[in-house]
């Protein structure tokens, strides 16, 4: 992506230049010039407020080609700053501190009711500053994804807007939110499989399934926020007795539906998970069930998109994941097949069962790098914020 060296752009400047060290570091200035087009003096100014504040550090020096002095390297300072993840679940918040690198420093899980959702939060935030040994003035933001149940009435977009910009002013700090799908490819885009690709797909089997489509690096979130909604597709001709409704990806492939073929509720998904690790034979029947509806959404999802991958993760065990996608091959043919590949069709999330609290920790930073992502964030008031906040989201 190109920067402009007029004074007038310095908010796409500072956020293109943060963007390379965060995606290509280490990197040097020379470097950042070639894959912007900004002038080193123009990167100059932009990299020195980012040391001012502690975001980015120099480590190390590297040769620039034949001639020239060596150049200093940037990366992202792992300690600069730090994002506090939550995730919302109808009874339950999961949260933690983490280093803007990923790295775990703290981590909670906290049961709550309905009403006393701020006050929850903000205690169990000052309890995990207080282990992790840190202060507000060193959480960049916070990030939060909302469990997909439909029960859950903080799922809806207007409640969504209304609980982030109230624990923003509550909390003095930034929020911003997004599906689980969606804060799972802001991880893939910084850290993980997706880092060199520009269109991909993330899928999260949970309760329901959800999709974020990823196109030119941007996650694209619809009309009213809610894209990625692919487990309402219609995968089989038949006809619910009851409903006269087609069947859902959801009817046969969600944890949900898995819940219903085992005819038994779990609380939480660690025990569903033990429960199919301890019954092999009922979780194999639920396989074999809920495979081809899966392979057709991902057959789906290839031939209206034309993605470069599809990265598959979600609430559940690797294991899991590996008997899943086992019994999805083969995959139907599709326009996938077309054109050179340099990456396989379907990606297995790494450490699925620990992403979706890290993915939600990026949001923050993913929200930093791009005047596009704002609109994701809700901030509280000017004066409540300290300089990094400042100068990452007001400039």
């Amino acid at each position: 992506m190109k920067g402009s060296n007029s004074k007038q752009n310095k908010a796409l400047n500072l956020r293109l230049v943060l963007s390379e060290i965060v995606t290509q570091g280490p990197i040097s200035r020379v470097e950042i010039s070639r894959r912007t087009h900004l002038t080193k003096q123009t990167i100059t100014n932009m990299v020195e407020e980012l040391l001012h504040i502690g975001l980015v550090i120099e480590a190390g020096i590297k040769k620039e080609g034949f001639v020239g002095k060596p150049s200093k390297m940037l990366n992202l300072n792992e300690e600069g700053a730090y994002s506090f993840a939550i995730r919302m679940f109808s009874q339950k918040i999961e949260a933690g501190i983490f280093s803007l690198t990923g790295a775990l420093v703290a981590r909670m899980h906290v049961d709550y009711i309905v009403g006393n959702e701020f006050e929850v939060i903000k205690n169990t935030f000052t309890a995990l500053l207080t282990e992790a040994k840190l202060t507000p003035a060193q959480i960049l933001g916070v990030g939060i994804t909302f469990a997909s149940s439909k029960e859950h009435d903080l799922t809806t977009y207007q409640n969504n807007i209304h609980f982030k910009q109230t624990l923003a002013d509550a909390l003095s700090l930034p929020i911003a939110t997004e599906s689980t799908a969606s804060s799972c490819a802001a991880y893939q885009m910084l850290y993980g499989e997706a880092k060199h690709l520009h269109s991909f797909i993330c899928l999260h089997i949970s309760d329901v399934i959800e999709a974020a489509v990823v196109y030119d690096r941007n996650i694209l979130l619809g009309a009213n926020g809610l894209t990625g909604a692919i487990g309402e597709l219609f995968v089989t001709p038949e006809t619910d007795n009851k409903t006269a409704e087609l069947g859902r990806l959801n009817d046969f492939s969600s944890l949900n539906s898995l819940r219903k073929h085992l005819g038994k509720s779990f609380v939480g998904h660690e025990a569903l998970m033990q429960h199919c690790y301890d019954n092999p034979k009922q979780f194999s029947l639920w396989l074999e069930q809920s495979a081809e509806p899966m392979r057709i959404a991902i057959h789906s999802l290839e031939t209206l998109l034309n993605c470069q991958t599809i990265i598959i993760g979600g609430d559940v065990d690797s294991w899991f994941l590996d008997k899943f996608i086992t019994q999805l091959r083969p995959y139907i043919p599709s326009i996938a097949q077309y054109g050179d590949r340099d990456v396989v069709r379907l990606i297995k999330a790494p450490q699925a069962e620990e992403l979706a609290l890290k993915a939600a920790a990026t949001l923050p930073l993913h929200a930093a790098l791009s005047l596009n992502n704002m609109q994701t964030l809700s901030l509280p008031q000017l004066d409540n914020l300290q300089p990094i906040h400042q100068l990452i989201y007001f400039n």
